[in-house]
């Protein structure tokens, strides 16, 4: 089988978005996922954002910093939130002490309709799907203003070029093809 074939340039977007959304799995998603619909946050349902996106109970220094830079931020938070377009330079500069990955999360919790998911496994979708090099793409191997250009310069205008109705189940995708990748299964697809 040729890997390429499953590739959104391949199929259709919508069809890849299918096949591989099936494929996603992720820890307490009802629980901890289902406040971002809100149209004002909690610092319970922040503490629940973020939980899941760490996909497990936060250590004590991610408490810290999402108590101190996160929670302590709520009323700027909300106040985002109740607006239709973000002010991205005064979003990034309000949150400029989060990593990279958290300031992107907390962007697509205010507006999950508008900024789509970042991490690892997303990253190297991307590159795959555009045949460039994903194949050390890992949190750590990617500096962080390496992933804030990337995320702004790159996949977020790929992903608005698209027109995606629904981006959840687009996130969902590229971050089960993207695990599909990292964990090297897809070679067996090849023989």
């Amino acid at each position: 089988m040729n890997l390429n074939t499953l590739k959104p340039q391949s199929i259709s977007i919508n069809n890849f978005i299918l096949t591989w959304s099936k494929q996603y799995a992720y820890a307490n998603e009802t629980a901890y996922y289902s406040s971002i619909s809100k149209k004002e946050f909690t610092t319970t349902d922040i503490q629940n954002l973020y939980v899941w996106k760490n996909g497990m109970r936060l250590s004590e220094p991610k408490q810290k910093s999402v108590d101190a830079k996160i929670k302590a931020k709520l009323p700027l938070i909300n106040k985002f939130k109740s607006n239709d377009k973000i002010n991205l330079e005064g979003f990034k500069k309000e949150f400029k002490d989060l990593s990279v990955v958290w300031k992107i999360f907390l962007l697509h919790s205010i507006n999950p309709n508008k900024y789509p998911i970042y991490d690892q496994h997303i990253h190297r979708a991307f590159l795959f799907i555009h045949n460039e090099d994903w194949s050390n793409i890992s949190n750590t191997s990617v500096k962080d203003f390496e992933k804030e250009t990337f995320y702004f310069k790159r996949y977020l205008p790929f992903i608005e070029s698209i027109n995606v109705p629904d981006l959840k189940k687009l996130d969902e995708a590229f971050f089960a093809f993207g695990q599909f990748l990292n964990t090297r299964n897809y070679a067996t697809l090849l023989q």
